[in-house]
């Protein structure tokens, strides 16, 4: 969709506004004059209304673009203009219609049945209705049931935006203007699916695209209501990890579920719970996992399709695929695990699990020879993080008139550069480090009074940036103080240490060191005797470690894998 339409559409406030001006310029694209439905009639933009010079204005703006409103671009309008803090906050997003019909017509076909009249088909997170028009064009080939029908009976819906309910209706009616039906009975509702009032065991198909929120996005009552389902019950779950149990609760017997979501659940520790859960209802789960491809664009979001039916058939068949490559379920070469097989605590390695089992099982495991760390998190890096313009004896220079102590620096790398880099010094920066140890290397807190006495200059340049550092976990940070890091891992002395980077491509590079007063942000650091370590640095380099990083670790953009600790944890160190 161009640029330019879609900046006119933002600068539109009024959600009531955007649906008149939307539908109005449907329906004239359409060439529809004759309108029966009184959602729709209501909608409309006539000469003597005060949105009329708006909607020429937006009809010259798509001339100029030869853009004709039809109806899967509509449902793009309607999706994009969603605020884009409900899209932080209630993970909205856009599905591309050939993802749509691809999982709702393998969910129909899974259904195994010729009898489509009764059948009921819920999306518990509609958004504005992508997947209830697919399934409704679907049962309207299938049956010789009427629109209006087929939405009394057949179609049912949720979402938490009152909006988005509204956008759904408003789809429906459209996609069935040619019956001429004056009133229509919808089964859609503003609802959140966390507390959801529909039947168990109440439908045979559902469909969607559960929402995107990561935990530390969400807001507190979203937190609370979390608690209440037991797959959420490790780590800190994102938002879409209750809808695969929601979704599941409310499906008959042998029903499907089909949703796109991330696929991280298959190996994270946010993920453990879903796992388990998959693994005591022993259902039969299909993914087709997209890898490193970002199937959405405005996210760099990692997804997979995933099919669900409610049996006991205690499989679970996996693929990778592109998505401009998909074909039938059935053509698809998948590899089939059976739940014991797998590990749910440990996470699925799918792709190739009996290689990594045999990796696992054999010498000692990583994570009981070497302790592994995430570098300093101050929350702030812009803040405390420089490379000083010029020094002289006792200060470092941030910029010309920016004086900052030496004493109270120390030196920092980003261990994620270490692969652009050939020269390690290139690397180091300084960092503004308000903390002192003890005698067993345990950082304390440099207390204020101490700290303006001793580092005066620092302080002062701390006080202007205040008000930027407040700003931290949405202002409800609990600090020593107001200047104090964000959190306060790694920062205790080390001295033999191994960084590497946390995004990693075959080939990347390591840095040993050990000098404890070089500390690391953004990757990794892996911590033991020198001669451990030195050996660590050989085995990164093996064939065999990069194809168990390739089959465990999770799989990133451009063919880089994440080397956290629960990826390395147990890999099988000879």
């Amino acid at each position: 969709m161009n640029k330019e339409i879609l900046k006119f559409l933002n600068k539109i406030d009024n959600p009531l506004s955007v649906n008149r001006l939307l539908v109005s310029i449907f329906l004239i694209h359409k060439e529809i004059f004759v309108v029966k439905n009184s959602l729709i009639k209501n909608l409309l933009i006539n000469k003597n209304d005060s949105l009329y010079s708006t909607l020429q204005e937006f009809s010259n703006i798509l001339d100029k673009h030869k853009q004709k409103l039809c109806f899967e671009p509509l449902l793009e309008l309607f999706e994009f203009v969603i605020s884009p803090s409900d899209k932080l906050i209630n993970g909205a997003i856009y599905t591309p219609e050939k993802i749509r019909k691809y999982i709702t017509k393998e969910s129909f076909f899974q259904l195994n049945t010729n009898r489509y009249e009764n059948i009921k088909v819920v999306d518990i997170s509609c958004g504005c209705g992508g997947f209830l028009i697919g399934a409704t064009r679907v049962l309207k080939r299938k049956t010789d049931k009427s629109y209006k029908e087929i939405f009394e009976e057949n179609i049912f819906g949720t979402d938490i935006q009152g909006y988005s309910v509204e956008r759904t209706k408003i789809l429906l009616s459209l996609l069935a203007n040619d019956e001429d039906i004056e009133e229509i009975k919808f089964n859609i509702k503003e609802e959140d699916s966390l507390l959801s009032t529909w039947d168990k065991n109440s439908f045979d198909l559902i469909l969607g695209n559960p929402p995107y929120v990561c935990s530390r996005n969400m807001n507190d009552e979203t937190k609370e209501l979390m608690k209440e389902w037991s797959t959420c019950k490790t780590g800190h779950p994102d938002l879409y990890i209750p809808f695969f149990q929601i979704g599941y609760e409310l499906l008959k017997e042998d029903g499907i579920l089909g949703y796109i979501t991330v696929n991280s659940f298959i190996s994270s520790v946010n993920g453990r719970a879903i796992r388990e859960y998959f693994e005591q209802q022993r259902a039969s789960l299909t993914i087709v996992d997209f890898g490193d491809e970002q199937v959405f664009q405005s996210r760099m979001t990692y997804t997979c399709l995933c099919f669900i039916q409610k049996n006991n058939n205690g499989f679970i068949s996996y693929t990778q695929e592109k998505s401009n490559t998909l074909h039938e379920l059935k053509e698809l070469a998948f590899i089939e695990e059976k739940y014991e097989d797998l590990d749910s605590f440990k996470g699925w390695s799918l792709s190739n699990n009996t290689y990594v089992r045999e990796i696992e099982s054999r010498g000692t495991p990583f994570g009981k020879i070497y302790g592994t760390k995430s570098g300093i998190a101050t929350l702030k890096n812009k803040v405390y993080i420089f490379t000083p313009i010029k020094e002289d004896d006792k200060y470092y220079y941030r910029d010309e008139s920016t004086p900052i102590e030496k004493e109270v620096c120390k030196d920092i790398i980003n261990s994620n550069k270490l692969t652009k880099y050939d020269n390690f010094d290139e690397l180091v920066e300084k960092i503004i480090f308000p903390y002192k140890h003890n005698k067993e290397g345990k950082p304390l807190f440099i207390e204020k009074y101490e700290f303006i006495k001793k580092y005066p200059k620092t302080y002062n340049y701390l006080l202007t940036q205040k008000e930027l550092l407040s700003t931290r976990d949405k202002g409800n940070g609990q600090y020593p103080d107001w200047y104090a890091f964000g959190r306060n891992q790694s920062l205790e002395l080390r001295k033999e240490k191994l960084f590497f980077p946390q995004l990693v491509k075959k080939g990347f590079k390591t840095f040993y060191n050990e000098n404890e007063n070089l500390y690391f942000y953004n990757g990794m650091c892996a911590y033991a005797s020198k001669k451990e370590l030195l050996t660590l640095q050989t085995i990164m380099k093996h064939n065999d470690f990069w194809k168990y990083v390739e089959n465990k670790a999770k799989h990133y953009a451009s063919c880089y894998y994440g080397l956290g600790r629960n990826y390395l944890k147990d890999y099988g160190v000879l």
